[in-house]
């Protein structure tokens, strides 16, 4: 019996279909992070512009959390092919990100000082309006470096551009994300304030790159996983702006018992977010060893 070409099912054909499909999933991944890197770049160019007119808070975030994403694109391709050198991509814009990190961190401090549960009873009028200047004199210095010509838009190579092979993104992808889990799942028996620091960075470029994939077929998130990465995030976060606001309320030039007893009150939930931080650093690493 005569069977026509398209409903033939040898071994040849189905092996040719697989190739096939394979090298289409491996051009849709990376096509998908290629769309994932121009959102970043317009998204960061976006907000770098309102801030230049003004240092609104929500676009500082933003500004930051894209930098963030974008540099972890960049160290994660990096880990694929060192010949990709994310340090030497990104550096045109370290003094650029610096400056408007200094910005941030002024912001956090200022939501945590007016937050009456942080600051008690106390006068927070003199410590709101000293971060309130150590702002417009960061802005100032941020509005100096747009002055000397410093980049006015954040540039970045495409995925094609750094050469790296799209196979290889797709073959790399998971060593590269156990290399990251690995690190930040190490539980060491004195766990200082550096390593937990390290830890925080390492698990948002985790988080990074997962997100960087998410929409790419096959790639879909373990939403039982990102919610555990959330609380551990979280807590690791409002415990370093815990860390960043004592070391401004201590090099601002004022003393007051209103200062004293912030700080107080914030080294105090610095060590609660830090053993929250241990526990739940604990059942992460547990659900992942079953």
């Amino acid at each position: 019996m005569f069977i026509p070409y398209r409903f033939r099912t040898d071994l040849t054909q189905i092996t040719y279909c697989a190739t096939v499909q394979s090298r289409s999933l491996v051009r849709i991944a990376v096509n998908c992070l290629e769309k994932y890197r121009r959102k970043l770049i317009r998204d960061i160019n976006r907000n770098l512009r309102i801030v230049i007119e003004r240092p609104e808070v929500d676009a500082v975030h933003d500004f930051r959390v894209g930098v963030k994403r974008l540099t972890a694109l960049y160290y994660f391709l990096h880990d694929i092919d060192p010949a990709i050198e994310a340090r030497r991509i990104l550096k045109p814009y370290r003094r650029l990100f610096k400056s408007i990190g200094n910005i941030r961190d002024r912001h956090i401090a200022l939501e945590l000082i007016r937050n009456p549960a942080e600051a008690g009873a106390g006068n927070i009028k003199t410590m709101t309006r000293a971060v309130e200047v150590s702002i417009r004199e960061n802005y100032r210095d941020f509005g100096k470096q747009i002055e000397r010509k410093q980049p006015l838009s954040i540039r970045s190579p495409t995925l094609n551009a750094t050469g790296i092979s799209t196979a290889a993104i797709l073959r790399h992808k998971p060593r590269v994300l156990e290399k990251l889990l690995q690190q930040v799942l190490q539980v060491e028996k004195n766990l200082h304030a550096d390593i937990w620091h390290g830890k925080r960075i390492l698990l948002k470029r985790y988080h990074h790159v997962l997100d960087a994939f998410q929409y790419c077929p096959g790639h879909a998130l373990d939403e039982a996983e990102i919610k555990q990465i959330r609380v551990l995030e979280q807590l690791l976060g409002d415990w370093h702006d815990r860390v960043v606001t004592i070391e401004l309320l201590q090099a601002l030039p004022i003393v007051d018992s209103a200062r004293q007893s912030l700080i107080a009150e914030l080294k105090r939930q610095d060590k609660t977010l830090l053993d929250a931080a241990r526990i739940y650093l604990h059942k992460f690493a547990d659900w992942h060893a079953r």
